[in-house]
């Protein structure tokens, strides 16, 4: 059975109105509690340096319905903070701009150098006249 051009554009439109059965209707999908605390880990470091300790986050999250235990709540935020560390080391240690390229000559005077240079000649065995 052939499939015609008009076909191919009632599914074109079928499928871009189509959402994936995980996200509700408001556009929301589950999230594990690991991710939950990874989005809100920004605020919950405030809160820390506000003089929260971990029980009082804990809890506070609790009453929001994220269970979550102290212990698992601070290796959580501590592996937040090494992805943020190693993602900002990454972005300092980019390597330098690359030079522009010199011609063998302009490396030599740059360096100080004279060109090296060869004077040699191939001196034969065997006389010219007995070739």
């Amino acid at each position: 059975m052939p499939i015609t051009t008009e076909q191919i554009r009632e599914i074109r439109q079928q499928f871009a109105r189509l959402k994936p059965a995980t996200v509700t209707l408001d556009g929301h999908r589950p999230m594990t509690i690991k991710e939950a605390i990874f989005s809100l880990a920004p605020t919950l470091e405030r809160m820390k340096k506000r003089g929260f300790d971990t029980q009082e986050i804990v809890e506070r999250l609790h009453e929001k319905g994220i269970a979550i235990k102290p212990p698992t709540l601070t290796k959580y935020l501590k592996e937040y903070r090494r992805q943020k560390d190693s993602r900002k080391s990454k972005k300092q240690d980019t390597p330098p701009p690359p030079q522009p390229q010199t011609s063998v000559s302009q490396k030599d005077t740059a360096l100080n150098r004279q060109p090296i240079t060869y004077n040699s000649f191939v001196r034969p065995d065997i006389p010219d006249d007995e070739l």
